[in-house]
């Protein structure tokens, strides 16, 4: 029972919040841009927390594969970085008008689930899929994957802060929590994807972006 720790129960805990925050801002009237690309942010990463807590249950319960739920999983994982993109727009332009190039956003995200749908045939995005982060060994796209989700993750995080801190202060509590909250899930993934300085499990991600959202 080591999968159901307080990892799996704080991302219980996480998922019920975000259900609760989408059910909220979806149901008030005269919502605008910034309500429905918010919105949007939620259900990406519902995707992504729903997906791990069925991922882990029925793996444990009834020894379905993992890669059978990574392979929803990144729906929202693929797409969340091109919608805090979008928010980070609205938020600084008040609303905005969609443009054809911002079609191109969508164009590695699209590839990265066609590339991981199709991995058993070419093996580009896991050479080795493990529910284990030590065990899985990652093939060549994952990491332009990678570089492109964070690249926009950055980019609409900066943009954020430097509006945020031009219109009420770097020590204004929006511009503190802006950095805080949007800072966690590539803090916490750079630490334990890549540096490997943290424990890094199939939870952490779900849970430091339902942090950030909410």
């Amino acid at each position: 029972m080591n999968n159901f720790g307080l990892s799996f129960w704080l991302l219980v805990f996480s998922t019920i919040l975000t259900v609760i925050l989408l059910i909220y801002i979806a149901s008030q009237k005269n919502r605008k841009q910034l309500h429905n690309i918010f919105c949007l942010n939620l259900v990406c990463s519902l995707i992504i927390s729903i997906g791990v807590l069925c991922q882990t249950t029925c793996n444990y319960f009834f020894s379905i594969p993992s890669i059978w739920f990574e392979n929803i999983i990144y729906i929202g994982t693929c797409f969340l970085p091109v919608s805090v993109f979008f928010t980070s727009l609205i938020f600084v332009n008040t609303k905005i008008t969609f443009k054809k190039s911002y079609l191109l956003l969508f164009i590695i995200p699209i590839i990265s689930l066609i590339v991981l749908w199709t991995n058993n045939f070419h093996h580009l995005f896991y050479i080795k899929y493990s529910a284990s982060f030590t065990d899985t060994i990652y093939g060549p796209y994952f990491y332009i994957h990678t570089v492109y989700s964070y690249l926009l993750l950055i980019i609409g995080v900066l943009r954020l802060l430097v509006f945020s801190i031009k219109n009420s202060g770097f020590f204004s509590k929006q511009s503190l929590l802006i950095c805080l909250g949007l800072s966690c899930p590539v803090v916490i993934n750079v630490l334990g994807s890549f540096l490997k300085l943290i424990p890094m499990t199939v939870f952490a991600t779900p849970i430091s972006f339902s942090i950030s959202i909410i």
